[in-house]
């Protein structure tokens, strides 16, 4: 999937206050209202912080990347096509996944151009809503290649648009989000006992803690008791990480469980947390992270994981999408609970992990890497004459007939496997 590997995942820490004697009725510095528990940290406002120096060239090459591209680079999918621009392709996540990159990077760096790339997106999705509450894409369509046109109704890809709306609003202060995200959250509490999270996919419940902090977010800024109830309908609804870690050998076990969902939900404890303050919650989110390491850790901060659960063998991948996931739920349990450990193992993913995965210009990525991975190569156009001259030198090695055994006319994908041949011998 296509998805967040903006950087600005890489400078979580700059965008975190300081302790909590900042006044809580200061709109920029809201702390939990109770009966929420309060957080030792809080998020600025999303642009306060002005980057320069290294920081600043890095987001400039991400502005300069794909990142902001995506639109051209796969109008496919990110075309006006999407869903989430009124179309008739892609219905479910990547749209929401790009623009949850892109439109932080726009604030932070001020720049108008992509500003005005992202409105569109959110101008659709507020005049989506419906009189009960309900938005976004609402039609499945029939198969199309490299699209995802079905699940429109999905509760998941919502969860992401709940995360643009609360960063659209700390730029720019739009009332209509707040009105927005009332209407919804009303809606899912009338409508989730009859149809869950895991009614459509299992993503919704695997990933139900980007939902709630949304509700804590809106609760803090309007304090509707009826948001309180919701939370707790979500926390009952979403997979229950507190028995898998306290109870369950999931964390020993292969393919026990998709990466990004561990690296995502794991948080959940720790969300809830703050709406019922049970050490119980924070115990079994350390022991969760501790096994983690002892059964699935990597040096970079990583676990092994490509799409399922895997062990700590180094010569298998961690996935990019597991590593930025597992950045922001390190971020949110720091905000929450104080502990400076939650943001050592971010710092060590930010600075060793994330780094690996994308090229110097931002414009490509590497959806697996191992943890003992110091080197690529690949075949350039103009050296396929060595290649054939080591094929040729293999074949008469081994006493094959070249033309025989390429079929004449040898292609890329034959001399790439006499290449990986000639490696080995």
């Amino acid at each position: 999937m296509s998805k967040k590997i903006f950087l600005s995942f890489l400078f979580v820490l700059g965008i975190l206050s300081g302790r909590f004697d900042v006044k809580a009725d200061n709109s920029n510095y809201l702390n939990n209202r109770y009966p929420l528990i309060r957080k030792p940290y809080m998020e600025l406002p999303l642009g306060s912080i002005k980057a320069k120096g290294w920081l600043l060239e890095m987001l400039e090459r991400q502005r300069d990347g794909a990142s902001s591209q995506m639109d051209t680079l796969y109008p496919e999918v990110m075309g006006e096509r999407n869903g989430w621009l009124g179309g008739d392709g892609d219905q479910w996540e990547r749209g929401p996944y790009w623009i949850d990159g892109l439109l932080p990077l726009a604030y932070i760096l001020d720049d108008d151009n992509l500003k005005r790339k992202i409105q569109p997106w959110i101008e659709w999705t507020l005049k989506s809503q419906r009189e009960d509450g309900f938005f976004g894409p609402s039609k499945d369509y029939s198969p199309e290649p490299g699209l995802q046109r079905d699940n429109s109704a999905d509760w998941w890809p919502r969860m992401v648009m709940l995360k643009i709306m609360q960063q659209y609003y700390s730029a720019t202060r739009d009332e209509r989000v707040i009105d927005f995200m009332t209407k919804y959250f009303r809606y899912q509490l009338a409508t989730l006992p009859s149809t869950p999270l895991g009614n459509w996919t299992f993503w919704a419940e695997f990933r139900a803690c980007d939902n709630l902090q949304a509700v804590y977010w809106l609760y803090n800024i309007t304090g509707e008791a009826f948001l309180l109830d919701l939370g707790n309908l979500l926390h009952e609804q979403s997979f229950n990480f507190i028995d898998m870690f306290l109870n369950r050998d999931h964390l020993t076990r292969f393919n026990s469980i998709h990466c990004v969902n561990l690296a995502q939900g794991l948080k959940e404890p720790v969300i809830y947390y703050q709406q019922k303050p049970e050490k119980s919650y924070i115990d079994a989110v350390k022991k969760g992270l501790a096994d983690i390491r002892k059964y699935n850790g990597q040096p970079q901060g990583m676990f092994g994981g490509d799409e399922g659960l895997h062990g700590n063998n180094p010569t298998q991948g961690s996935e990019l999408c597991s590593a930025v996931e597992l950045m922001y739920s390190l971020e949110k349990m720091m905000e929450i609970t104080g502990d400076l450990t939650f943001t050592d193992h971010l710092e060590r993913i930010a600075f060793n992990a994330l780094p690996t995965q994308i090229t110097d210009d931002f414009m490509n990525k590497q959806y697996f890497q191992q943890a003992n991975q110091i080197m690529r190569q690949r075949i350039l156009f103009m050296e396929r004459g060595l290649v054939i001259l080591a094929v040729f030198l293999i074949c008469i090695k081994l006493g094959l007939n070249l033309p025989k055994a390429c079929g004449m006319r040898p292609q890329i994908r034959v001399l790439r496997r006499w290449l990986i041949l000639l490696q080995r011998w």
